[in-house]
């Protein structure tokens, strides 16, 4: 089954490797205080989203029940897009700044010939959307199967020192078709429960840290 995905940052950002913090570049555990992850938007509605994090909220994972984009005949315009904006509140000592460096997406994908799916997701700091990389990944029928890619983040997008800030997450899934008659869908029905593990989309987000200069 012939199938294609690509991924491309919108920009010019230099890919980071984050390293595992030392003890030094991370304030202890206790001092970091998580005080929301909070969502909104037409692929998550209230209550439609489940957030899970490692104990010292080095990685948390989102997963979606309702971020299912669908289009063929007698779909809408609003079934073939979905969004959801994330915001990530915690408190922590001046003296650092975080950043989420990595993020995986997965999911399923059922699509026909001569559909096209786009998701692009961007991230910013409170008060700084002109930092705000943004990437991309396509990917086009004849597909069934899961799907997974991640977006690695550039050394720049800290969080500014001296006051804690709140990181956002906008993430769009896209539908198009060059068929009429073409059917695709993103984590389909759960009709696919019985034959996968997860058939829900999952965002897991990781976390590194370090000492202000």
């Amino acid at each position: 089954m012939k199938y294609s995905v690509s991924a491309i940052v919108l920009g010019f950002f230099a890919a980071f490797g984050a390293a595992t913090p030392t003890p030094d570049d991370k304030p202890d555990d206790d001092q970091v205080i998580v005080t929301g992850v909070t969502y909104a938007g037409s692929g998550c509605k209230a209550g439609t989203a489940h957030i899970s994090n490692s104990p010292d909220w080095s990685t948390f994972t989102i997963i979606f029940d309702d971020f299912n984009p669908t289009i063929g005949p007698g779909s809408k315009i609003s079934d073939q897009v979905k969004n959801c904006n994330l915001n990530f509140q915690a408190n922590y000592p001046p003296g650092y700044q975080y950043a989420i460096y990595k993020t995986d997406y997965t999911g399923y994908a059922l699509l026909d010939a001569g559909v096209t799916v786009k998701q692009t997701s961007s991230y910013w700091f409170a008060g700084f959307v002109s930092d705000r990389p943004t990437f991309q990944s396509t990917w086009y029928g004849p597909y069934n199967n899961q799907y997974h890619f991640t977006d690695t983040l550039q050394s720049a997008l800290y969080s500014p020192c001296g006051n804690s800030t709140s990181l956002n997450i906008n993430t769009q899934i896209f539908m198009t078709s060059s068929n009429p008659k073409a059917h695709g869908s993103i984590n389909p029905p759960s009709e696919l429960d019985t034959l996968l593990a997860t058939s829900k989309i999952q965002h897991a987000y990781y976390v590194n840290w370090r000492r202000c200069n």
